[in-house]
């Protein structure tokens, strides 16, 4: 019975350290979460891109209004500004940019035009400047950062019309109106940016600005009402740099 009660454990002792033995080979760490990439802190940028749009232009020389739609293009280039605020992956915003921009369209009217006579020779448009003020929402997944914008838009334009026939009136000549005006409008878009190194960023992002409908009468005020309607559409890329 000794015996028995000597080999019973002495067989229990081996085989509970062959099962330690075995657990310990075959047991793995729990994989470390990777840390959230932090977008919290002020950033600044350059970008430059690409934009193109509609002008609209109407006017009461004969009624009713009568559309003359043309493109325009043009490039553009500038800075920016910004703050994020991170909240797990929820990444809040806002952002200012001032750029300028080189971005024109035109359109030969002469007469007639829609089998009407009128007065005017051509129609053109151009964009100086561009600046945006927006807020942005994204959701990070880790260097990613997906993204939508939107805000006010505003813009340097001139808009001008040429007669044909100049006009006169009080002895002075006038050969077509002209109209050069800040424009306010707004701005959606959205784009993604990417974090090439914890303070370095880059992006592509996709804008739409509407500066809706601008009036005034060609000097003097006797002349026609004249109406310019405006969207444009903005491609652009940019490299930012942002502060711990």
């Amino acid at each position: 019975m000794k015996k028995f009660l000597i080999a019973f454990v002495a067989t229990t002792a081996l085989t509970s350290a062959a099962s330690a033995a075995d657990l310990a080979a075959h047991y793995t760490k729990a994989p470390v979460a990777a840390p959230i990439t932090d977008w919290t802190g002020v950033y600044l940028g350059v970008s430059a891109g690409g934009m193109w749009g509609t002008n609209e232009w109407s006017s009461d020389e004969t009624n009713p209004l009568r559309p003359g739609s043309y493109d325009n293009s043009g490039w553009t280039a500038g800075g920016l500004v910004g703050a994020n605020i991170q909240v797990r992956n929820t990444v809040i915003g806002v952002e200012f940019d001032g750029n300028w921009a080189d971005v024109t369209g035109s359109k030969t009217i002469g007469t007639p035009y829609n089998g009407i006579a009128n007065n005017i020779s051509s129609i053109n448009n151009k964009i100086d400047w561009t600046a945006h003020a927006r807020a942005r929402l994204g959701y990070s997944f880790g260097n990613w950062l997906p993204f939508i914008a939107g805000g006010a838009a505003i813009a340097g334009v001139h808009d001008n019309l040429n007669f044909i026939v100049p006009q006169t009136f009080n002895g002075a000549i006038y050969p077509g109106y002209s109209n050069s005006a800040t424009r306010v409008g707004f701005t959606v878009g959205g784009g993604i940016d990417f974090k090439v190194t914890p303070n370095w960023i880059v992006r592509g992002e996709y804008l739409y600005d509407n500066f809706g409908t601008t009036a005034g009468r060609s000097s003097p005020a006797t002349f026609n009402t004249e109406q310019f309607t405006l969207d444009m559409h903005t491609v652009r890329a940019a490299v930012m740099y942002k502060f711990d």
